[in-house]
């Protein structure tokens, strides 16, 4: 059997990759979902394929982003998917071809990666470490206390997909929030809107460009609606579309979305327990589910840390980071992860550097550990309970003080 690591060539790999996309259950192998794959790929894949015997078997896709931490945009390179065939399964296919395109972004220039786990813990293995937790909402919108009138929306299709992306770019973005860059992953995603879509916005941006909106798709004539994507740039437009959403409520009896990060959406639920318990085992429930989805992992540490700002006088310490990536990149890649010796300075300018002082005190952590920890995504301490993070007390309580943040909110599935 020949194994050969190379880079997405679509003119070679498509054919076995859209297969490989049906066999894993992501697409239904009809005419129209290949034509549609064919597209995106063409577009937008960017990537490392693992071949066995001159077919291509399993498959990692990379795109360029930013995430937002606090005001500061870091250079983001998003493994968008990960797919092994049937026949490739157990032979460590996966961590190849991801830490493979990961490095690749790394070479051009990416500060930190991100990803959407299956499960979690097979991408620890890659020096990822989870997100914070996401909230998913269940409810029926005639419950929503939004008292304010709303305007009729314009009707979005599916052709309105560059519309929908440079709203999801524009929009209102906190600490966390993710962007792609490329229009074509949304045009992907509208295109392959499984059930009857809804797409409802106003174009009230500089311009005449789509200011917010919501997409999802429905289900009977009750529902229920599943909102999967919805931008807006102001609180009041956030609301309008909250309003937009009650006025459905004389039909649609459940709506399920991800709570935005600006509210807390029991805060406009009239008796949300109430509906809760009525609905307990119905097919119209509601309710809310809680988990963490995403993972993240830094690339380049100076970079990430010459970009974050914190309101705090400069507290400094050594680093000593392992990364296990390394083990899973091939000889030829010149970027070996981020392991070694830094010292750091968390501050209105923070800093890291290759080094050691004498004098400071030393935190020991996973890359994941502390991607986890400048994100804000649970504190020092907590981590050096629960993930590979250690050091004395006194070093955890001033990264607890430097780092206290909000929780990072992505906004972007992916």
């Amino acid at each position: 059997m020949r194994i050969e690591l190379d880079d997405y060539d679509h003119e070679r790999d498509f054919a076995a990759v859209d297969r490989i996309y049906c066999e894993v259950g992501w697409l239904d192998g009809s005419d129209d979902a290949t034509k549609t794959h064919e597209r995106l790929a063409a577009a937008e894949y960017q990537g490392v394929v693992l071949r066995l015997d001159g077919e291509a078997e399993c498959a990692a896709v990379t795109s360029l982003g930013a995430m937002r931490h606090l005001d500061t945009d870091v250079d983001l390179a998003v493994v968008t998917g990960v797919t092994t065939s049937r026949v490739a399964r157990k032979l460590g296919a996966a961590k190849r071809v991801t830490a493979a395109a990961i490095a690749r972004r790394a070479e051009a220039g990416s500060e930190l990666s991100s990803l959407g786990m299956f499960e979690q813990g097979f991408y620890d293995r890659l020096g990822f470490g989870s997100g914070a937790y996401s909230h998913w909402v269940m409810f029926d919108p005639a419950t929503l206390t939004v008292d304010r009138r709303f305007r009729p929306p314009k009707r979005l299709t599916k052709d309105s997909w560059q519309d929908v992306h440079h709203a999801l770019c524009e929009r209102l973005r906190g600490h966390g929030g993710c962007v792609l860059h490329s229009p074509e992953i949304i045009r992907g995603e509208l295109a392959f809107t499984e059930k009857q879509p809804i797409g409802l916005g106003y174009y009230d941006g500089p311009g005449g460009t789509l200011s917010h909106f919501l997409w999802g798709e429905t289900q009977g004539e009750n529902g229920p609606y599943h909102i999967i994507w919805y931008a807006y740039r102001t609180p009041e437009q956030l609301f309008e579309l909250l309003a937009l959403i009650r006025s459905l409520g004389d039909q649609v009896v459940s709506v399920r979305m991800m709570e935005p990060a600006e509210i807390q959406f029991q805060d406009v639920l009239a008796q949300p327990f109430r509906n809760r318990r009525l609905t307990q085992g119905a097919n119209w429930t509601s309710g809310h589910r809680t988990f963490a989805w995403w993972q993240a992992r830094m690339l380049d540490v100076p970079k990430c840390l010459a970009k974050t700002r914190l309101d705090t006088d400069d507290f400094a310490f050594n680093l000593q980071l392992t990364d296990p990536i390394a083990e899973h990149l091939e000889d030829g890649n010149a970027w070996r992860g981020v392991a070694g010796d830094y010292v750091v300075t968390l501050g209105r300018q923070s800093s890291a550097r290759h080094g050691t002082e004498a004098a400071l005190p030393t935190l020991s952590a996973s890359v994941g550990a502390f991607t986890r920890a400048w994100l804000g995504v649970r504190s020092a301490s907590v981590l050096a309970r629960t993930d590979d993070l250690a050091g004395d007390a006194d070093l955890l309580r001033g990264l607890d003080d430097a780092l206290r943040l909000p929780q990072p909110y992505v906004g972007w599935d992916y």
